[in-house]
């Protein structure tokens, strides 16, 4: 009986997983496909069942087949209620479309407090493999910054992070001036003492040209 072959694309589908865990996999000497003679991958239907098989094992546990995805939603504030609950609709559609197995967090705090009840226990989740795929609406309700060191972590778990909208979530300007001022804020108390006039002065100065942007973008689009 001839030997059916699939490219790396089937193979993910065939898997049910990305074609980026398939060649982290491939990395870590998890699964070994051919090579064409254009150097292209080819894997063995038996390779893929063999993988199959393998899931239940620590070493991939976060992305077994069955593995559950976890869909994680966020605002800044508690007055975002509303937003939140829309957020956590459109993750839960789009899962349901997608067949997933799944649940939904909901987290209500800065993208910069990386101590969140909600993002405590999806990263938690992902180290004890409890879950084999986070998804989010825009990137930056994981975190405003350090993405990349969630995003090495969850690698490391064999855990993907599916980005439902891949551009800029423009709704959400007000919050990004909020964190861009608590960064201000932060160093300006480091630098001249939390108390210091210098830092209240900073920090007022700063708001006040926030506040003159905002204005000018009101009334660019109300012209």
């Amino acid at each position: 009986m001839a030997e059916e072959y699939l490219g790396i694309k089937d193979a993910a589908k065939y898997l049910k997983v990305s074609i980026s865990t398939l060649r982290r996999w491939e990395k870590k000497g998890l699964i070994t496909p051919m090579r064409t003679a254009g150097n292209r991958r080819r894997y063995t239907v038996r390779q893929l069942d063999d993988m199959l098989g393998l899931n239940t094992q620590k070493e991939l546990g976060a992305v077994a087949r069955r593995g559950l995805v976890i869909g994680y939603c966020r605002v800044s504030s508690s007055g975002q209620k509303a937003d939140l609950e829309r957020q956590a609709e459109v993750v839960a559609n789009y899962c349901e479309k997608q067949g997933y197995q799944f649940r939904i967090i909901k987290d209500i705090g800065s993208g910069m407090n990386y101590k969140k009840k909600g993002l405590q226990e999806l990263l938690r989740l992902v180290c004890e493999g409890g879950c084999g795929k986070i998804v989010v609406n825009y990137k930056d309700r994981l975190v405003r910054f350090g993405y990349e060191l969630i995003e090495t972590v969850c690698e490391e778990h064999n855990v993907d992070i599916e980005i439902i909208n891949q551009t800029d979530d423009i709704s959400y300007e007000e919050e990004l001036t909020e964190d861009v001022l608590a960064i201000i804020t932060v160093f300006s108390a480091k630098l001249y003492g939390k108390r210091s006039h210098r830092n209240e002065q900073i920090v007022a100065e700063n708001r006040k040209l926030f506040s003159k942007k905002d204005d000018k973008k009101e009334t660019k689009d109300s012209n």
